[in-house]
């Protein structure tokens, strides 16, 4: 049974997103003091008490739609209103409602929807009047604090005495970060993958700033796609904004299960795409490349193998993982990202028994031992695999060794010519058996 949907809606710089956050328990919407640092849907799963439901925080609800994006990003955060089963619409209690606000109330009121007023930033003032806020016709109303926690339990105690009462779910969803550069396609590859709009598109770079988070069911199975914002070096970022975002995408790597790097297919690898890559498999995270924008390619199956090689020449580094040729925009392929995506989890999770291992492995290494700086005999005893995730094997010699970079490639080549480990890092260590 699906879990309540709770919609965190106001106008810019109310402090939607800390509230979210709050209500979370952690920081996952970033928040900034320019208005309009959430653009898309952002979502999470909340627990008070002994029960469960999912809050939304959009975008501000914007009265004026002269400025990019405005009207898109104010007609989304409505439309999931439509779908909430409780809306939170927050005020900024420093000040009087806003004509546009009440608007915004008399909308919610026609639909029907169950409504809190959250009157937020109540820390401001030493004592304060609830009596203008009444005048926007939805109760319960609520002061908080969010930054500070003041008036958070009742809120939730108030959230929980509205929506349908659900325990939480075991088990959690399978992290895919989608990684790139700005203006790859990756938030149409997430849509496509959701099956609707779930995160603003516009033609122009740098439209997605946070990490929204979409979960999709593939076979079964449930799986969290982490949209990030566009990455460039920081010293391109066109405004603060824009680098907040680049830094984390760059963290939310650490926290991923699987990674898709979403690349351009019209213009092939750039070296940030290779500098990407490079993070990903620093991490040790499983990795499927995506080459989007396909539909701009001329599809005969000549220039399909020619853009394949000129992807993996630049990218020799990952070409253990698979790439993909795809199309957001007509939908071609794009069901295949999610079957590699369960490839390469499995792939990850592999395990080699150590008797087959070693069968296979320990020829290998005595007929090539690693090279060590002096004269003394470097002489291999067997070889364990230990752990999975990246997939981490260990090589036990007479002494102490410090492997070279070359030689752990040699050994990880051997091994994927036996195992091939589809798109996973693998680590080589070298111990002195005991």
């Amino acid at each position: 049974m699906a879990l309540p949907r709770v919609v965190i809606l106001g106008l810019p710089n109310v402090g939607k997103s800390t509230l979210f956050n709050k209500i979370l328990r952690k920081k996952k919407a970033l928040v900034h003091r320019q208005p309009g640092m959430t653009r898309d849907v952002i979502s999470g799963l909340a627990q008070w008490q002994e029960y469960c439901f999912e809050v939304l925080d959009t975008g501000g609800l914007f009265e004026n739609p002269s400025r990019p994006l405005n009207e898109k990003i104010t007609g989304k955060a409505l439309e999931y209103a439509e779908d909430a089963d409780l809306v939170l619409l927050v005020v900024d209690g420093t000040r009087e409602p806003l004509p546009w606000e009440g608007e915004v109330a008399r909308r919610l009121l026609r639909m029907g929807k169950r409504t809190i007023l959250v009157v937020n930033k109540m820390d401001v003032k030493r004592s304060f009047d609830l009596t203008p806020y009444y005048a926007l016709a939805i109760e319960p109303v609520v002061p908080l604090s969010a930054e500070h926690n003041y008036g958070l339990s009742d809120l939730l105690d108030a959230i929980i005495s509205i929506i349908p009462r659900r325990s939480c779910p075991e088990g959690e969803a399978v992290k895919v970060l989608v990684l790139g550069k700005p203006n790859v396609g990756k938030s149409s590859i997430v849509n496509r993958l959701a099956g609707k709009e779930r995160v603003i598109v516009d033609p122009k770079p740098g439209t997605t700033r946070d990490v929204i988070d979409v979960e999709v069911k593939f076979k079964g199975k449930k799986y969290r796609l982490l949209d990030t914002a566009g990455m460039r070096r920081l010293s391109r970022a066109s405004d603060s904004l824009e680098a907040a975002g680049i830094i984390k995408a760059e963290k939310a790597i650490r926290g991923a299960d699987v990674c898709l790097l979403v690349m351009d297919a019209s213009q092939g690898p750039t070296h940030y795409d290779a500098a990407i890559a490079s993070r990903i498999v620093k991490e040790g995270k499983p990795l499927v490349l995506v080459a989007n924008k396909w539909d701009l390619v001329r599809a005969d199956t000549v220039e399909y193998f020619r853009h394949r090689e000129r992807f993996l020449e630049k990218l020799k580094f990952v070409s253990f993982s698979p790439l993909l040729f795809v199309s957001a925009l007509t939908g071609r392929r794009i069901t295949n990202i999610m079957e590699e995506v369960e490839e390469v989890l499995r792939e990850a999770e592999r395990r080699i028994k150590t008797p087959e291992l070693n069968k296979y492995l320990l020829p290998i290494l005595r007929q090539t031992p690693p090279r060590v700086p002096d004269t003394r005999e470097v002489k291999p005893f067997y070889a364990v695999q230990a752990g999975v995730n990246p997939p981490l094997f260990v090589l036990f010699f007479n002494r102490e060794i410090e492997l070279e970079e070359s030689y752990k490639r040699f050994v990880e080549r051997k091994i994927r010519e036996k195992w091939t480990f589809k798109g996973t890092p693998i680590r080589i260590k070298a111990r002195k058996k005991l």
